[in-house]
């Protein structure tokens, strides 16, 4: 199995923020766990395609930035939380990730292998992912389906690739393909229930609509596999499909923020 070297994963292991203060201020918010769940399904992401491209050093840089936008959103979060219930979300959160830190398999750039489990990349993001779906104490807000269908089309093309590479790797962890396929179809609902819901919010329903156009092309690809796989296209549409709508999101914040002004005199 192709594995990292302990300078390419430096990121990992530098968990940015965890070790910072836990202060009261503001309660989380729903769209502030589905950013972290989507940088985790990142990881995931990039991890296997570093394998599939054959060690391509694009996947590497890109999973080192993962890792670190996944340590900076733990870092928000330990600012952020308030309650009881949260501070001990958030503290479950960043010992899995910290765990990861520590127990890695990674090959020093002497080619030794170390002790560890490399795999954690691979599971890490479940496990955290589900103690994230699991809490209900966030406040909500106007966006939080379209941060949780970028999170969820970051779960869905990770798995796609893990899939991919599990076939490449005989020692690698297995896959659940028919879950997958299931979430497929899936996922093409929950798009379309996210265009109607928005459909009058502007620039925020044509990036839907450009991103609905995009998952058309590439919801078929989804589900090739083999000789027929396509990592690369699912890569790149879906990156692009995530980066515009984080985008229209964050235009869309900035406009319900903006101060109300009067007529002129």
């Amino acid at each position: 199995m192709r594995t990292l070297s302990r300078g390419a994963l430096a990121v990992v292991l530098s968990v940015t923020g965890l070790g910072m203060p836990v202060l009261a201020s503001a309660a989380l918010n729903r769209a502030q766990l589905e950013d972290l769940e989507h940088h985790l399904w990142q990881v995931r992401t990039d991890y296997h395609m570093y394998t599939v491209m054959e060690g391509n050093d694009t996947y590497r840089v890109a999973l080192n930035d993962a890792a670190q936008q996944t340590a900076e959103a733990l870092g928000e979060l330990r600012a952020d939380n308030e309650t009881e219930a949260e501070q001990a979300l958030v503290s479950g959160l960043a010992e899995q990730w910290q765990r990861m830190t520590i127990d890695q398999a990674l090959p020093s750039p002497d080619g030794v292998q170390a002790d560890g489990d490399p795999t954690r990349l691979d599971r890490l993001p479940a496990a955290m992912a589900a103690d994230i779906n699991a809490f209900e104490g966030a406040s909500v807000g106007d966006y939080d389906d379209v941060h949780a269908l970028i999170s969820d089309l970051q779960h869905l093309t990770s798995s796609y690739v893990a899939i991919i590479a599990a076939r490449e790797e005989q020692d690698g962890p297995a896959q659940d393909r028919a879950a997958f396929e299931q979430a497929v179809p899936a996922f093409s609902q929950q798009l379309e229930a996210v265009q109607r819901a928005h459909a009058s919010d502007g620039n925020l329903n044509r990036t839907l609509e450009q991103a609905a156009l995009k998952w058309g092309f590439i919801q078929s690809s989804m589900l090739k596999f083999g000789e027929q796989a396509v990592p690369f296209l699912v890569y790149r549409y879906t990156s692009q499909m995530t980066e515009s709508l984080q985008q229209a999101v964050e235009l869309a914040n900035s406009e319900v923020a903006k101060p109300t002004i009067g007529p002129p005199q």
